[in-house]
């Protein structure tokens, strides 16, 4: 008696379900309709959502003395305008951006660095003491603020074989980065006929160096004081770069000037969830000339929002 009862239960239920399936298929392909997936190019947590390369106008860009400039869209890593982006230059205190990032890939943030001869390196200069002791923290502000010298070269005396080592591990970082047209053989970006890069290359160096978070904030930064561990000295720290916080969007990177190199300046603009880099070697004007062309940037491209 109780298997004929179950069996009927089972014949009920399927004959209730083969009745309502169409109506679960139908209610099925409306749930399926219904959702809409994310495309690719939408903005999601901070993503840029500009993912084509801008339209030009074909407004003409502005006049300039530099010897090289490049400007690049990062998002879609398109470049905007090139002039001599291959040619190699001497490329001043912009060399520190590398320099920057082989100090960051040895030293830890709290590491205590001293220093010792570097103290009385030329150029520009935080103003260290020999014998001061400092994290490797503070030195890269020194050395990416006031384009330090002395920071730099402080940097590269703690590294393990001193400074030839070093400059050893800066050239292996430009093999491995495949920069064909880079060398270098100082820390500091001092003109020498065996230290020089191109503007492509140093958008490419620039551009692993934004990868670190510390870096792009230091990159970022107006003023700052760093102190000696033991709180004798104090540097005050000002950012040598006259576009922060002066022109709308710029949040860094770094300057660079000698005599033979001229002025230098490497600039990372953020405007409207776009990202454009600039970099400018060798010209008489390094702040005017980059500030017009961000303008004529912005004026003549126009980028397509999907």
């Amino acid at each position: 008696m109780r298997y004929y009862l179950i069996s009927a239960g089972i014949i009920i239920f399927a004959i209730i379900f083969v009745s309502a399936l169409p109506f679960l298929l139908r209610s099925t392909d409306k749930l399926l309709i219904s959702v809409q997936i994310p495309q690719n190019n939408s903005q999601v947590a901070g993503v840029q959502k500009y993912n084509i390369p801008p339209v030009s106008k074909n407004i003409p860009p502005p006049e300039f003395s530099a010897k090289a400039v490049l400007i690049k869209d990062l998002a879609t890593d398109t470049i905007l305008f090139q002039k001599d982006i291959s040619v190699p230059l001497p490329i001043a205190s912009t060399t520190k951006i590398i320099t920057a990032i082989v100090a960051s890939e040895y030293y830890k943030q709290n590491a205590v660095l001293t220093v010792g001869k570097s103290a009385n390196t030329p150029g520009s200069r935080v103003g260290l003491f020999n014998g001061e002791d400092l994290s490797f923290r503070s030195l890269l502000y020194g050395m990416l603020l006031n384009s330090g010298n002395d920071a730099a070269f402080t940097l590269a005396e703690n590294y393990p074989g001193g400074i030839l080592g070093f400059v050893s591990a800066m050239n292996k970082k430009v093999l491995e980065m495949d920069l064909k047209n880079t060398h270098f053989d100082n820390p500091a970006g001092f003109d020498s006929p065996n230290h020089y890069s191109s503007a492509s290359d140093l958008a490419k160096i620039t551009q692993e160096a934004l990868k670190d978070s510390t870096l792009t904030r230091i990159f970022a930064t107006k003023e700052t004081n760093i102190v000696s561990l033991d709180k004798k000295y104090t540097h005050q720290l000002f950012n040598l770069n006259k576009l922060l916080e002066k022109v709308r969007g710029v949040v860094g990177v770094k300057t660079g000037t000698t005599e033979e190199a001229k002025e230098n300046l490497v600039t990372l603009v953020e405007r409207d969830g776009r990202k454009i880099l600039l970099v400018v070697l060798g010209s008489n004007d390094r702040f005017l000339e980059t500030t017009r062309l961000i303008d004529w940037v912005d004026s003549n491209f126009a980028w397509a929002e999907i």
